[in-house]
């Protein structure tokens, strides 16, 4: 009776174009004009179904340049509430899962580590302020501004300290970032484009260097993405040497052709939004096969965005992140630069692709 009345809901939502409040199981939509509180909203919302806290960077060693990329992501998902049969003080509906990988672009080595953990005491996230953790890995929000990172890799340890250097960005229209054409498939996405970096890092031979650089951070609040006509995606979030910022994300049919709700932004040196379009293109220039799982990736992308071309090559061809503990999940994240048409190098990215069990995407006029 419950899911009947939902489905009534639904269908009276799509008729006068009202954005549901809740999926079928119950978790919260990401609806129009919701009230942004900060620092609540830096914190978990436990009434959402899906949450993750992403970090990317680009760092170089202080002493001799040797530059390093990394990335520290947090994941947090909620299972449909049902009621629990165990002992109280061990009840929890929420999972979290991290994953980190540092790119040493000196030694050529890409070196990743996954944490999969029941929410309690070895995984949790703070409600109304960012402080997630994972066993020995956080992400946590100062309190005179800030935030502090800490995370390992195999024999690798990263710690640093970020500060915001522009306002931070809401993607979407109305504080809404659209994945699809049902309209519970939708996210707040929350990001500070660009965020100095102070810390240091320790290598695999054992030596700790001071690092600094540039980082990005992600926040993302979902309770439903992905159609079952969706294969995957294609991300970046690319930081400009004249201090401006692109994210885009490309959203791929089953026939590896562009989703009409992908969407690509292009942010100001202060945060300021200063484009926004789902009119983009992407090319693929080249491709690299793992030699673990098979899988043939994108490698070399040309993202054009207007007359403005910008091409993202890999660093490091090989930065696939081939799961063990999240059900096999294999997807490649790396560190990326970017350069124009000229053959200049302009700026640095992270980029981001999954669903590519096998290559079917090409270019999308």
């Amino acid at each position: 009776m419950k899911y009947f009345r939902f489905v009534v809901f639904l269908v009276t939502a799509l008729l006068f174009g009202q954005t549901p409040k809740y999926t079928a199981d119950g978790f919260r939509v990401a609806r129009e004009s919701y009230p942004f509180i900060f620092p609540r909203d830096h914190g978990n919302h436990p009434d959402f179904k899906t949450e993750w806290w992403y970090v990317t960077g680009h760092l170089v060693n202080k002493a001799n340049g040797n530059r390093y990329g990394y990335q520290l992501t947090f994941f947090r998902q909620a299972s449909p509430k049902n009621k629990w049969r165990g002992n109280s003080s061990w009840q929890s509906d929420q999972i979290y899962m991290a994953h980190a990988a540092i790119t040493d672009e000196s030694e050529k080595s890409f070196t990743h580590e996954e944490k999969l953990n029941r929410g309690g005491i070895l995984a949790n996230s703070k409600i109304g302020d960012l402080d997630v953790f994972n066993e020995s890995w956080f992400l946590k929000r100062l309190t005179k501004g800030g935030f502090d990172l800490q995370m390992s890799v195999k024999n690798m340890e990263l710690r640093l300290k970020l500060k915001p250097l522009t306002s931070l960005v809401t993607f979407g229209k109305d504080g809404v970032s659209k994945k699809g054409d049902d309209p519970t498939a939708s996210s707040h996405y929350l990001t500070y484009p660009r965020m100095q970096s102070e810390g240091s890092i320790r290598l695999s031979d054992g030596s700790s260097v001071e690092v600094e650089g540039l980082s990005w951070m992600d926040h993302e609040i979902s309770s439903n993405q992905l159609a079952s006509n969706q294969s995957g995606w294609d991300w970046a979030g690319i930081q400009l040497n004249n201090g401006d910022s692109i994210m885009f994300y490309r959203l791929r049919l089953a026939d590896g052709t562009q989703d009409i709700n992908s969407m690509a932004y292009y942010v100001d040196n202060l945060g300021k939004m200063i484009k926004s379009t789902k009119v983009f293109n992407i090319k693929i220039l080249s491709t690299w096969i793992s030699s673990i799982t098979k899988i043939e990736y994108p490698s070399t992308l040309q993202l054009t965005i207007d007359n403005d071309i910008y091409i993202i090559e890999p660093k490091l061809k090989n930065q696939e992140l081939n799961s063990k503990t999240s059900g096999g999940l294999s997807y490649w994240e790396g560190s990326c630069y970017v350069i124009d048409d000229s053959k200049n190098v302009i700026g640095n990215a992270y980029l981001e692709l999954t669903g590519y069990t096998s290559l079917r995407s090409r270019v999308i006029d």
